[in-house]
């Protein structure tokens, strides 16, 4: 207060404002930047007119109701209102819209990830506030005890001052309690807000794990596969015979060629605009994508398909949906895991992962696995590493229930191959030659091979006899559904 009794008022910068006055209408005042002036530059000096007092400035008006007692002249403010003009609350809503951070809310999340993210960013925008009113209290306690040292000292210097600033050190005092109190509260409140925090993280760190690992589980329909697929390439490539083109092939004209140059040169099914939660990075797998547009053609995976991206994409089809004619599957409830699909490229094509470690896991979860020969004689799928140890996990070591489905001319071939002639294809079969298109995978691979199933020779001779069985219950099969 100044010595007149009245609180002085700063000016933070410049400001134009109305008063309007019950019973006087409006007047307008000014104040430059840095000015101080007594409180009652606001409103009459009389200040004898109860009513509603109006404030107003370009972003905020302010209403406030001052009362007086009868035969006593005190006079009291109370129901004070503040509310942004239709002008500011404009500018606001343009401002929220230009927010970048705003392209999050634009992709789908599973349930728990935004519950969570929402609840995450709620506790963030109070812990801000709490931190600034605890600031705010911190530099008012401050200021408070440097009056307080000014007026004992006043005190003591004059006797006849002395009882004056007395009751101002005992009101300093008074003032410093409640803000000291203030204060603990709000520490109090920070600390509940930082343990809050600290539980919604967990919980978004476990909603984000449960949405990667069922990501992991996606396997697309046999009936998307059969029906959408090569239709949705074909409008992509409208120039492009893409049914003769190897997934190797497709594979480059969607990503590039493998390795640490990986880019997305088209947004295929919107996988590669979609974001992926787990990084917050642009691109996603395909069956996550096509899960976004089409959520009844994916779903928890039921039956690992073992292949080699040698083959055409009319090759690939074509097998699986004779194998599931042959084998009665229904096409809306049967769920591939198929590499190219599944996995997120962005991530794989650079060799990010440990695919030996993935495949495991991902079989045996499974639980059922189907071999996709291109032929019998010959064959890519004999002559690629990857393929010949899965055939192996998954049927000696884990022992799984596999299949063979095979292509439409490998079929035609070996339904009128003589048993030596199919005999004869399979012992040509030899491990050690295969190859792999990755050799951090061909030297994981071999490790497994050499330090859990006995090597080269023994793993060899196991492929031969478990092929012998598996290409018989093959032709028994072709020859039953002839």
């Amino acid at each position: 207060k100044n010595r007149n009794g009245y609180p002085d008022i700063t000016a933070l910068k410049d400001v134009k404002y109305t008063v309007t006055e019950p019973g006087k209408g409006k007047f307008e005042r000014y104040l430059k930047e840095g000015e101080t002036r007594p409180d009652y530059i606001f409103f009459d000096p009389d200040f004898r007119h109860p009513g509603e007092w109006k404030f107003e400035t370009d972003a905020e008006v302010c209403t406030v109701t001052m009362t007086a007692e009868a035969n006593k002249g005190d006079r009291h403010w109370a129901d004070l209102r503040v509310a942004l003009t239709e002008a500011e609350e404009q500018r606001r809503r343009q401002v929220s819209a230009r927010d970048p951070e705003l392209v999050l809310e634009r992709m789908p999340l599973q349930n728990a990830e935004k519950l969570a993210r929402e609840e995450v960013a709620s506790l963030s925008r109070k812990i801000q506030a709490a931190a600034q009113e605890m600031h705010g209290l911190y530099d008012q306690s401050t200021k408070a005890r440097k009056v307080f040292e000014e007026k004992k000292a006043l005190h003591r210097a004059a006797e006849e001052e002395a009882r004056r600033r007395q009751v101002e050190a005992l009101e300093a005092a008074e003032v410093l309690k409640a803000i000291e109190l203030g204060r603990k509260a709000a520490e109090s409140k920070h600390q509940e807000f930082q343990a809050a925090l600290v539980t919604a993280r967990n919980r978004l760190a476990d909603a984000t794990a449960q949405a990667t690992r069922v990501r992991g589980e996606l396997g697309v329909s046999l009936e998307f596969l059969a029906s959408d697929f090569v239709p949705a390439l074909e409008r992509e490539f409208p120039d492009v015979d893409v049914q003769a083109k190897t997934f190797l092939e497709l594979a480059e004209m969607l990503w590039g060629p493998p390795g640490p140059g990986f880019a997305h040169r088209t947004d295929f099914l919107g996988h590669a605009s979609a974001i992926d939660p787990n990084d917050e990075v642009a691109g996603v797998s395909l069956a996550s994508a096509i899960g976004m547009k089409h959520p009844r053609r994916v779903g928890s995976a039921n039956l690992f398909v073992s292949w080699t991206w040698q083959y055409t994409v009319r090759g690939l089809v074509q097998a699986l949906v004779d194998y599931g004619r042959r084998k009665e599957l229904c096409p809306e409830t049967t769920f591939l895991w198929v590499c190219f699909f599944t996995n997120n490229q962005r991530v794989w094509r650079p060799r990010a992962q440990n695919g030996v470690e993935v495949f495991a896991a991902n079989v045996q979860r499974i639980g059922r696995v189907v071999c996709v020969l291109d032929t019998f004689d010959k064959a890519l799928y004999f002559q690629r590493l990857w393929t010949l140890y899965e055939m192996f996990v998954a049927c000696i070591v884990l022992r799984l229930k596999v299949d063979l489905a095979i292509m439409e001319d490998g079929r035609a071939e070996l339904l009128v191959a003589t048993l030596v002639e199919v005999a004869r294809c399979i012992k040509a079969v030899n491990i050690a030659n295969a190859s792999a298109t990755y050799q951090s995978d061909a030297i994981a691979i071999w490790k497994e091979i050499q330090s859990v199933h006995g090597g080269a020779d023994l793993m060899g001779a196991q492929i031969t006899k478990l092929l012998n069985q598996l290409v018989f219950e093959l032709l028994t099969d072709l020859q039953a559904n002839c």
